[in-house]
């Protein structure tokens, strides 16, 4: 497709011309008082149509009378008009209006000039990262506000997993903020291509995002705008790229002769004697060298806008395919997106937003979902001396439950689809009085299918039944009807006063199906064909919510401003008792810069002081957890299989409601220098309290079904500081650097937390285990992460690692007490340190001479750990799986100084537990510098060009180009034990309790592009 549609551009390119002999052509450059070219300059021939925009270089072309005249206008800089008089060049400066206070930005429910903001908003431009592929949406936001964190916890194709956390981690439950799409709100942002998105804003306290009210606000609001049409000629743009990944790093492991005295020492250790092995295990196989590869990626975007004053429109179309780094793995993407406004009468105009895409991929699982079973961990695990083929010609089997890499690759079949639509439909209303109603009806629509195959021949416990096949198909239709009146006036030109009142209507509807079978003949993989062991299981679930809302801003003679709002929601994912909340929020500001003790001041151009607080929720993520329920299920009554019911939740909870976040927000804006220089920092604290968690109860109770969901005392506190600086460090007509440095810094603590009597009768603080996973080693399983009073939430608990025993090589550890032990007690754990970074970083820096340009983006955390669980197993040296080339270095002998333990086969050592307990001895530093992405573009300038009006741009950009840090395993940016393959139709949820556990996970890519814009 990518060749077909090159060779069309190439026609299109062959056939443009400007006919009208009665026209000239004008060329001209446009800059600012400072001498910079401006981009985006409106350059348009008065009394028609006809226009055109300036390009990245302040340069525009285009043809018009010569006795005409020519406007330039462009937001925050005064409007000039100049004659042609038959001139063939025209150049102009636009005088600075106070561009930047004067910019519009996006809001809940409207929009306001950034001048006039009084909470913390930051805003993002997407053409400051046009010049470089961009897959996820969520890299859009990365390095580039300060407060947010962008991380992928994957680099599997199709963006991995990528998370977005705003000032900490608020909920237990997750952290993700809520997505609003041209005023939709909605799930997620899969039914986007970023290529499609024009800007960003991101509401980061509560003040701003108490309009959203209980939806989700808690964890912040991220609004996208998504490209639109505008008036004047048609105009084409293309981005087309194409590229390579590479993993970043591999690890080191045993090769064949390393590998054979390891289970020489685990068995002879044990005292047993060292089995033989296969008279066919004779190879030396490096499997990371055999699982990844250096991956094509490709890509290629088209938008098409244009219009009059009556209406506009703009078509964006895309495809993306890209080989994951993992041999079988792809992903490939198809979209478009469609945006067309009309103006019907003076006082009506319409429009309607449609994004649609499809998704294809193929991948494998990883992390805790692989169960040691899986490509990731069998190219570290599968022993070097096993052969890829056996003498059938098969691939090999293994032992230990660990994969032949390839045999996973090769024979085993993850492949999934998705659908996305997002569309709305809006009318605006002019009435008297300067009222606006606007209605718009928006809805999402996700569909999902998963089809898996796991080959009897691979090592996943498929031999014993013959092949394992699965199919998971879900669908989730979610439609949003918001109604708001507006209304904007000025009295006696001092007194500013918008104000807003609506509803929001919400329905979501999810069905799910989920088929199982075993038992396949030999070729035959498609479920129909399973013999043995059909499941099937169905599940739909409904919510609506209703809600009310209004909010007023006021100013008055441009140096005091006030934002207040409440909104009232109703939801039926509350308990039946709680399910109408209120959430009120206020805002204030002082432009100190407009006082007249400060007119006169020739350094300050602006200086605003803001505070503000507020309430936002966040809804329970499961539904019905007030009701009791039941569940289908057949019961054998005298052999024969009966219909009945079991408890599904016998422990509804009739009170339960959404957790309520509450923040204060102090802040300032200064600039300076003419605008040359602009500082804003932000301090913040913010409590969430009535946070949701999973209560158990004894079986003796309840059964089998034994959680119930309730709103727990105490609270989860963010507190913390953030500030950005932007500087025009350099600003010559041939060359200007551009840089930005933001930075933020966090405080995550659980306070209030339940008590319980321990043996003594004494208050201690009771912990909330999560993470359960095998990090014990030989089904000796503790949960890793816990939600304790005074630490981080989801922080690492476990043991304090001390060292090796030189008599024996146990593992030793610390107690309670402070005395040395190989064997702990569940008391002697302590706390290991917290995923959550305590710093955030971002710089970047923009560098353009003439026709070149240099972007950099670097970014960082610090403060942060990770639990390296990936470590646990390949230096657990207690099976006949590979191990890391770390125990080179083990206990061999009494007497050996080491930190490494000795090697014993079934991992139980001389002190009858396991060297691998959960400790210090996996809790890394996970603090990192990244260089995220270096972009170097030039726009070549061409008579031919000029005059047909085209811009050619090229470019070449490194992603992940290098990372400094002291992290072992194969990247320190991990969020989560869940699995980055498909599930339910979304990636594995990033959890809030388990944050920072590497397991497996995909590694990340560095990736080299080369593209080109064009436009006409």
């Amino acid at each position: 497709m990518t060749k077909n549609f090159t060779l069309l551009i190439i026609c299109l390119l062959c056939g443009i011309s400007v006919a009208i002999a009665q026209n000239i052509n004008i060329k001209g450059e446009v800059k600012d008082n400072q001498g910079l070219p401006l981009p985006g300059v409106s350059v348009k021939v008065d009394g028609t149509s006809n226009g055109v925009m300036t390009n990245k270089d302040g340069i525009y072309t285009l043809s018009a009378p010569g006795n005409g005249t020519l406007t330039f206008s462009f937001i925050g800089y005064k409007t000039i008009s100049q004659a042609i008089n038959n001139r063939t060049n025209i150049n102009t400066t636009l005088t600075d209006a106070n561009q930047e206070l004067n910019e519009v930005v996006v809001v809940g429910y409207g929009s306001q000039k950034k001048k006039d903001i009084t909470s913390a908003i930051s805003t993002i431009s997407v053409k400051d990262v046009s010049a470089r592929p961009i897959i996820n949406t969520s890299e859009v936001l990365a390095g580039k506000a300060p407060g947010v964190q962008v991380f992928n916890a994957s680099g599997a194709p199709g963006g991995g997993n990528f998370s977005v956390r705003i000032r900490g981690a608020s909920s237990p439950n997750g952290s993700e903020p809520i997505y609003v799409v041209d005023g939709v709100v909605v799930r997620n942002t899969e039914s986007i291509d970023p290529n499609n998105i024009e800007s960003i804003s991101v509401l980061k306290d509560a003040s701003a995002a108490g309009i959203y009210g209980s939806l989700g606000a808690t964890n912040g609001v991220v609004l996208i705008t998504t490209k639109k049409g505008t008036s004047g000629q048609t105009k084409v743009e293309v981005n087309m790229y194409a590229g390579k990944q590479q993993i970043i790093k591999k690890l080191d492991m045993l090769n064949a002769d390393q590998y054979k005295d390891l289970i020489a020492d685990e068995y002879t250790n044990k005292g047993q004697n060292v089995p033989a092995f296969p008279a066919n295990f004779t190879a030396d196989n490096n499997w990371q060298d055999l699982t990844y590869r250096s991956a094509n990626q490709s890509g290629i975007n088209v938008g098409v806008s244009g219009g009059t004053d009556k209406g506009t429109f703009y078509l964006g179309l895309g495809r993306l395919q890209q080989d994951g780094i993992v041999y079988g793995t792809n992903f490939k993407r198809y979209s478009t997106n469609l945006s067309l406004e009309q103006k019907l009468k003076p006082w009506l105009s319409v429009g309607t937003n449609i994004a649609y895409n499809r998704t294809d991929g193929r991948t494998v699982n990883d992390n805790q979902s692989a169960n040691r079973g899986g490509t990731i961990l069998g190219a570290l695990y599968a022993p070097p001396i096993l052969p890829i083929f056996n003498a059938s010609g098969k691939y090999q089997a293994n032992t230990d439950n660990v994969s032949n890499p390839l045999d996973d690759i090769y024979s085993n079949e993850n492949h999934y689809v998705k659908n996305n639509l997002l569309g709305n439909a809006h009318a605006e209303i002019t009435l008297p009085f300067n009222i606006k109603y606007r209605s718009q009806f928006g809805i999402s629509l996700n569909n999902y299918n998963n089809d898996t195959f796991t080959n009897p021949l691979t090592n996943q416990g498929a031999s014993q039944v013959n092949g394992i096949g699965s199919n998971t198909a879900n669908e989730t239709f979610r439609y949003t009807w918001d109604n708001t009146l507006t209304y904007s006036t000025v009295i006696n030109g001092k007194h500013n006063i918008t104000a807003v009142v609506g509803t929001s209507a919400i329905e979501e509807k999810y069905t799910n199906s989920y088929l199982y079978g075993t038992g396949f003949p030999a070729g035959i993989k498609t479920l129909n064909a399973a013999s043995a062991n059909k499941q099937i299981s169905t599940f739909k679930t409904d919510w609506t919510s209703n809600s009310y809302f209004g909010r007023i801003n006021y100013g008055y003679n441009d140096k005091y401003l006030l934002t207040a709002s409440l909104r009232a929601d109703g939801s039926s994912r509350a308990g039946i008792n709680n399910q109408w909340g209120y959430f009120p929020a206020v805002s204030g500001a002082w432009r100190i810069s407009n006082e007249d003790f400060l007119k006169e001041n020739t350094v300050i151009k602006d200086l605003k002081l803001r505070a503000g607080y507020g309430e936002v929720g966040n809804l329970p993520q499961t539904l019905y957890n007030s009701y009791s329920s039941l569940d289908p299920s057949a019961y054998l009554f005298g052999g024969n299989s009966a219909s009945g019911y079991r408890p599904a939740n016998p422990f509804g909870n009739p009170d339960l409601k959404w957790e309520s976040t509450k923040g204060l927000n102090i802040g300032f804006d200064l600039s300076v220098l003419n605008d040359r220089v602009a500082f804003s920092a932000d301090y913040y604290d913010k409590k969430t309290t009535n946070f949701i968690f999973p209560v158990t109860f004894p079986t003796a109770i309840s059964g089998n079904a034994n959680t119930g969901y309730y709103n727990l005392p105490g609270n989860i506190s963010n507190k913390g500081i953030e500030f950005s600086i932007t500087g025009r460090i350099i600003a010559k007509t041939d060359f200007s650097w551009t840089a930005n440095l933001n930075a933020s810094f966090n405080k995550n603590s659980v306070n209030g937390m339940p008590q319980i009597l321990d043996s003594k009768g004494n208050n201690v603080d009771q912990t909330f285990p999560f993470g359960g996973i095998g990090f014990g080693g030989n089904g000796n399983n503790t949960n890793l992460s816990i939600v304790k009073n005074g630490l981080p939430l989801g922080a690492f608990y476990g043991y304090q690692y001390t060292g090796v025993d030189p008599a024996n090589g146990n593992a030793l550890y610390r107690k309670a007490d402070g005395t040395i032990t190989a064997k702990p007690e569940a008391a002697d754990q302590t706390y290991l340190g917290s995923g959550l970074p305590k710093g955030v970083y971002g710089f970047t820096n923009s560098f353009n001479y003439k026709s070149l340009s240099l972007d950099i983006l670097i970014d960082a955390v610090t403060g942060n750990k990770v639990y390296n669980a990936t470590r646990v197993e390949t230096e657990s040296m207690s099976s006949t799986a590979n191990a890391s080339a770390a125990v080179l270095d083990r206990w061999r002998k009494p007497g050996d100084i080491t930190d490494i333990p000795g090697a014993f086969f079934g991992g139980i050592n001389a002190a009858g537990t396991t060297n691998t307990l959960p400790s210090s001895r996996f809790v890394e530093n996970g603090s990192f510098v990244r260089l995220k992405s270096i972009t170097l573009s030039y726009r070549i300038k061409n008579s031919l060009f000029d005059k047909q009006g085209i811009q050619l741009t090229v470019y070449a950009t490194a992603q992940n180009l290098w990372t400094i840090t002291k992290y072992k395993g194969y990247y320190p940016e991990v969020n989560t034990f869940s699995s980055s393959s498909q599930q339910d139709g979304k990636l594995g949820a990033p959890s809030s309790t388990a944050v920072g556990i590497d397991y497996g996970t995909y590694p990340q890519t560095k990736t080299y592009t080369a593209g080109l814009n064009l436009s006409f």
